[in-house]
């Protein structure tokens, strides 16, 4: 009763501490405590979240100590007390707390404090957010997720602070997949996940982003700070992660941001990181690459133009637009289809080609958007061409982004059916980055679009090993070479010998195959020789737009 009285009198502070609150809250538990008399009151829905006896004690940090996971209770000890003496209010502390089912879950404390003007007296007001059943949690890892990722870096830009991004990603991960098994590289992400959370500290935070790849914040420091931590990232992933009694020693590439400059979004740092990380894996054997220095030493990175695309993809793809390039049959130079291909214009810069924002966007999670924009439009525009050629096969290239997300199934079928295009005459080309996802994941993903009669083929074969295991392993339909090995063919025995292989081979295997690059009417009349399927290059046609193409398909 004495609680209850307590409280009672106080209760002039409620729109104060309310408002606080509200600022705060969205699915969580609240409870308050005032500083000075070490006097708690627990709202009515955290008192039977976590099955408490009731709303007002003084024993709280008891209270909470036989709630809190043993493994984190050394982190709430530290840092609940530096925010009664109201330090670090605004940085958030992540515990496992158990409920009253006596499930534990992954919270997240946030803290503030409202004075009384009155008396000075003092309040701390707790906020417990449960992040297991928010999309801020990864399920397999435990870590914070991709979602998540984008909120705090938000939250770090507006504090303007210096900070340093870092993404990592897994080197080789698809193998372990296919030698353990697909349990066994879960369970390996998953422990080398409970590594990376042992290194976290309060000016840190480790996020799972997608398949083999982390992402890592960290406050302060600067260069140096961002340098010792991924050596020491290194070092701990070098001794080897311990799984079914198997030691697994990983290495990594590794790609980062140092943020002095606030005026950007998430996204954009996000990037950024990711720009780097991928050229640390294409070009720089897994070093390190700060992204800041690779555009102080690089000439051909628009950072100002890459932003524009960037926020243009957010905006609904204003500016972009699809134009498309004639395959033909081998034989005879007739038009059977066509390859749909993004471009990009706005003022003042003009039209923009691919090349200069494909590599950018693919590490991004915006060209799941824009990958889905170009196969919409390019259905759209191409549907009315079947009255004209029924045989015509319209090629959409799909990049890892939407390969790897569930959703994109469905997207497929729900574009095929609001455009009322046959499914059989599509043809989905899957291009270099999907050769990273598991080959177990791209064989599910062809079989379940072949399932509904789509075609399936491999862009660029022959440039990797990864492209032959992915043809090895799942069923395609078609192989598209490289120009590389066109171009300069007639005087090179390599190319022509390589070229003569891979076209015997698909042809045994009933697949078809399109040779890319045919610039000339004598590369043309050479390359018949090998009795590839299908042509393509600017000897029948440079990439056009719909207009040009019904012409072209008409005539």
């Amino acid at each position: 009763m004495e609680e209850r009285k307590f409280w009672h009198e106080n209760e002039s502070y409620i729109d104060s501490v309310m408002n606080k609150v509200n600022r705060l809250a969205e699915d969580t538990y609240i409870y308050i405590l005032h500083l000075k008399q070490n006097r708690v009151w627990f709202s009515e829905t955290t008192k039977d979240y976590f099955g408490l006896w009731d709303i007002c004690s003084d024993d709280h940090y008891e209270i909470m100590r036989g709630l809190i996971h043993p493994d984190d209770l050394w982190e709430y000890e530290e840092g609940m007390p530096e925010r009664v003496q109201g330090k670090n209010l605004d940085r958030e502390l992540c515990v496992r707390i158990k409920n009253a089912s006596e499930e534990y879950h992954m919270f997240s404390i946030h803290t503030d404090i409202v004075t009384d003007q009155k008396n000075g007296e003092e309040y701390l007001l707790i906020l417990l957010r449960n992040e297991n059943v928010l999309p801020r949690i990864d399920a397999l890892t435990d870590l914070y997720s991709q979602a998540r990722f984008g909120t705090d870096l938000e939250i770090e830009i507006a504090k303007k602070e210096p900070f340093a991004v870092l993404m990592i990603k897994l080197e080789r991960f698809n193998n372990l997949n296919i030698i353990y098994g697909h349990d066994f590289a879960n369970r390996l992400l998953k422990e080398t996940a409970l590594q990376f959370i042992f290194m976290m500290d309060e000016s840190s935070a480790v996020y799972r982003l997608d398949g083999p790849k982390f992402g890592f914040i960290l406050r302060g420091g600067g260069r140096e700070k961002l340098l010792a931590f991924e050596q020491i990232l290194r070092e701990k992933l070098a001794k080897g992660i311990c799984v079914n009694n198997r030691r697994i020693t990983l290495k990594i590439c590794a790609g980062a941001i140092l943020i002095d400059q606030y005026d950007g979004e998430a996204d954009a740092f996000s990037s950024k990181a990711a720009y780097a990380l991928g050229h640390s894996e294409t070009e720089h054997q897994g070093k390190l690459i700060i992204f800041n220095d690779e555009v102080r030493t690089s000439g051909n990175v628009d950072l100002e133009l890459m932003k524009v695309i960037h926020q243009s993809v957010r905006e609904g793809c204003e500016g972009f637009y699809v134009e498309y390039q004639p395959i033909v049959v081998s034989g005879t130079g007739r038009i059977i289809g066509a390859e749909a291909l993004v471009r990009w214009r706005r003022e003042p810069y003009g039209i923009v080609p691919p090349g200069m924002f494909i590599e950018w966007m693919e590490t991004d999670p915006v060209m799941y958007e824009l990958g889905n924009y170009v196969l919409q439009t390019a259905l759209q525009e191409t549907v009315e061409l079947l009255t004209v050629l029924p045989e015509f096969v319209l090629n959409v290239n799909v990049s890892a982004r939407q390969m790897e997300r569930e959703e994109f199934r469905t997207e497929v079928l729900r574009i095929l059916e609001q455009t009322e295009f046959p499914a059989d005459h599509l043809c989905l080309e899957l291009t270099e980055r999907c050769r990273d996802m598991p080959l177990e994941a791209i064989r599910k993903e062809v079989e379940f679009f072949q399932g509904y009669g789509i075609r399936m083929a491999m862009d660029d074969y022959g440039t990797g090993s990864a492209s032959s295991g992915i043809v090895l392993h799942a069923p395609m339909d078609e192989i598209k070479l490289d120009m590389s090995f066109i171009r300069g063919i007639t005087e090179d025995a390599k190319k022509q010998a390589m070229v003569r292989s891979i076209v015997e081979f698909a042809n045994s295997c009933g697949m078809s195959t399109c040779l890319e690059g045919v610039e000339t009417e004598e590369l043309q009349n050479y390359l018949r020789i090998y009795q590839a399927t299908w042509f393509q290059g600017y000897y029948y046609s440079k990439p056009i737009g719909i207009e040009r193409l019904r012409e072209l398909v008409q005539a």
